[in-house]
Order: C-alpha cells, then sequence, then structure tokens
C-alpha cells in the first residue's frame, strides 16, 4: 500500500510540474517568445539552407511553433492519462481516459484562451486544435500501450 501511495504522489506531482510548465511557456509575453522562437529557427535553417532567406525562416519557425504545440501536449495527454489510469482502477480507468481526456482539453483551449490577455500574445484556434491533437494522440498511445502490456501478461501465462 506504501509504494502504490508513493507511485499516486510521484505521478500527480510530476504532472503538476509539467502543468506549471505548460502555464510558464504559455504565458511569456510575446517578445520574448518570438526572439527565442526566431533564433531557434534562424540556427535550423542555417543548417537545412545554405544561405536561409527571411520566408524560409518564418517558414521553419511556423513549423515550430507546430512542432512545439503538438509535442508539449502529446507529453501532457500521455502523462494526465498515466495518472489517471494510476489512480482509476479496474472498470473506472474508462471514467479516467474520459477525464484525462477532458482535462487535456480545457487545458489546450485556456492556455490559449489565456494568451490574448498576456501582451503581444492572442488567441488562435489553429493552435487550440495542435494542441488537442497532440493530447490526442498521447491519451491514445497511453491507452495502447496499456492494452498492449494487458495482451503481453496474457500471452506470458
Amino acid at each position: 500500500m506504501g509504494l502504490e501511495m508513493l507511485v499516486i504522489f510521484a505521478s500527480v506531482m510530476g504532472l503538476a510540474l509539467l502543468l506549471y510548465l505548460v502555464m510558464i511557456l504559455s504565458f511569456q509575453d510575446g517578445d520574448s517568445s518570438a526572439s527565442e522562437t526566431i533564433s531557434i529557427a534562424v540556427r535550423i535553417s542555417q543548417r537545412i539552407y545554405t544561405n536561409p532567406t527571411e520566408d524560409e525562416i518564418r517558414t521553419v519557425s511556423l513549423m515550430l511553433r507546430y512542432v512545439a504545440h503538438l509535442g508539449l501536449f502529446f507529453v501532457v495527454g500521455l502523462v494526465t492519462t498515466f495518472v489517471s489510469m494510476v489512480i482509476f482502477r479496474r472498470y473506472y480507468r474508462i471514467f479516467g481516459v474520459l477525464l484525462s481526456g477532458g482535462i487535456c482539453y480545457l487545458l489546450a483551449y485556456y492556455t490559449e484562451y489565456y494568451k490574448q490577455f498576456v501582451e503581444g500574445r492572442h488567441f488562435q484556434m489553429t493552435d487550440v486544435a495542435l494542441n488537442w491533437l497532440g493530447s490526442a494522440a498521447g491519451i491514445a498511445c497511453m491507452v495502447l500501450s496499456y492494452f498492449m502490456n494487458r495482451l503481453l501478461v496474457e500471452m506470458s501465462s
């Protein structure tokens, strides 16, 4: 029982730290967020192109932003589903997965919604969609890994 509570506590704390990271990244002011993205895009563009143009750098910056939304929320979906599967047992895991989907959707929407109140940032529905797609992919991977694990356990018995 003690180890189980430790795993639940560690999982919830890991999720809380991840959500804190999402909030920090979401509520950066527009200038620092854009300058970080552009500096990374310039370095990537210089590795792809010999002499990158502004258009190529802007395209790489856009793709970098899309990958960041998808990747970060993929991890959020994965971790949220893991935590819900650790907390909820047996048939209640279905409720846990649905709950994690709801939490991920709310997080995907409201992190973008509140950006409009941060100087230099704005709300974009495409970012909400990218956040939700990343979360859904993370949820699907965690559920698939759960069923694969169950299948392998059954096959080994």
